[in-house]
């Protein structure tokens, strides 16, 4: 049965080697001489992301790493995953659940911790020479006593979270070995609503600090109000917030959190040090339309259906291995701490093969932004297109991002569109001087 559980660890390489591979057929530096140079063309042309010769070198490097250290990171948890089943670990895990306590829950909690922390183990030096990637491109400042702290905190959340939700999928498990994943499925729906709105209360500012954009920006705040006016919300400026992001990074960044009484739009401080007012507030009408628009439940909601169809041919998958294998692995059935491994696995395949799909919803809200942005903007920051082209460029620049994406590594894994077409669309989204009517901001002139 090893010997099985390395073959399929094998066949999951093998199908991820042409993905790998359509990382490194994007063009080289030496192939892109067309891309290096200045984002400031003659008039009257549109502006094209480009980038200076060391620094496109530098994001080729990184395009490279990133994309490869991805698929490593990936096939490393298979691996380790399968060497759980073949070493009976969820037995083991069963056993001292079950010597500890007879309580069902203090039984996830010693299942569900150990596990995570074993994986979190596991995945630790992939995840240090991620940081330590970012560090030498100068993508992090941050040090490494904060970084093991944010670890360190993650970890603890995670062990929280897995162990509420171990405890649930398997009391599903043994009250309904038919309909378990549809009861789960339901089960996170209220679960994802509550970590939503908690997060920006308990959870973000054990990473981060935060403070009133009016704290410091008083200013570009009586700018953004123009904005929020235009769009005809009701955007308070204690819903607005700056994160102070310089502390631990130098890219740039903002985006919309919470839900209900919690909702707000964060802009990093770094996107205030390095753009001027017009292009943040072209950044701050992007999130802003996530705000408006409902992106956030839109996308969860969509999300979550994709997500009952992989629980259920994950239980269809389950129930067939464990009737196969499950005496080797010494699970008793599905409802068998000992099965943990096994459904987890099973979950990060599919969620793998998912990822376009997950991927293509995000890029689609993320371009939907892109226009809300510049219609909320249009006739308050002079040539707005070219203010969006420049907020775009100087995004690229300092996160390092590669012009020339590989067009099956975009649609695997890009959960924005890549900055190039942004900057092109941008440029080309004029429905003012069509005669017609922007699609979502109708009273602009």
């Amino acid at each position: 049965m090893t010997r099985k559980l390395y073959l399929f660890a094998l066949m999951l390489a093998v199908l991820l080697l042409p993905v790998a591979r359509g990382i490194a057929v994007a063009q080289s530096p030496s192939a892109t001489s067309a891309i290096v140079g200045s984002a400031s063309p003659p008039s009257g042309q549109l502006l094209q992301y480009s980038l200076p010769s060391d620094k496109l070198a530098k994001a080729y490097a990184l395009y490279l790493v990133n994309g490869g250290l991805y698929f490593a990171a990936g096939f490393w948890s298979v691996v380790v995953l399968c060497l759980m089943l073949s070493a009976r670990f969820g037995v083991r895990l069963r056993s001292w659940a079950e010597h500890m306590s007879r309580r069902r829950f203090v039984q996830a909690v010693v299942v569900m911790c150990l596990f995570v922390g074993v994986m979190e183990l596991a995945q630790l030096p992939f995840d240090m020479f991620g940081e330590h990637i970012s560090m030498k491109y100068g993508r992090s400042v941050q040090t490494w006593a904060s970084w093991f702290g944010d670890w360190g905190k993650g970890l603890l959340l995670g062990c929280i979270f897995a162990t509420l939700l171990g405890w649930i999928l398997y009391a599903a498990l043994r009250h309904s070995p038919q309909r378990w994943w549809f009861y789960f499925w339901l089960a996170l729906i209220p679960i994802i609503i509550f970590v939503m709105f908690i997060a920006p209360i308990w959870i973000e500012p054990l990473f981060n600090k935060y403070e009133p954009l009016t704290d410091h920006h008083a200013d570009l705040v009586e700018q953004i109000e123009r904005v929020v006016q235009r769009a005809g919300m009701d955007i308070p400026p204690e819903r607005m917030y700056e994160m102070k992001a310089s502390e631990k990074t130098t890219t740039l960044n903002a985006y919309v959190t919470g839900f209900g009484a919690t909702k707000r739009v964060v802009v990093w401080d770094t996107t205030m040090d390095h753009m001027t007012t017009p292009e943040t507030l072209f950044v701050f009408g992007h999130e802003m339309g996530h705000y408006v628009l409902g992106h956030i439940p839109k996308e969860i909601a969509i999300n979550l259906v994709f997500l009952l169809f992989l629980f259920y041919v994950g239980y269809r998958l389950a129930n067939c291995l464990v009737a196969k294998y499950g005496e080797s692995w010494g699970i008793r059935g599905l409802d068998d701490w000992a099965s943990l491994p096994l459904l987890v696995l099973l979950l990060l395949v599919l969620t793998f093969l998912a990822t376009p799909v997950f991927s293509g919803v995000s890029r689609h809200y993320e371009h939907q932004a892109d226009q809300y942005g510049l219609e909320v903007i249009h006739g308050l920051v002079p040539d707005e297109p070219r203010t969006a082209a420049l907020a775009f460029q100087q995004l690229g620049e300092v996160s390092l991002d590669y012009p020339c994406v590989n067009k099956f590594w975009e649609f695997w894994m890009w959960d924005h569109p890549t900055i190039r077409d942004r900057m092109i669309y941008v440029q080309t989204y004029n429905p003012w001087a069509e005669g017609r009517e922007p699609e979502f901001v109708k009273n602009t002139p």
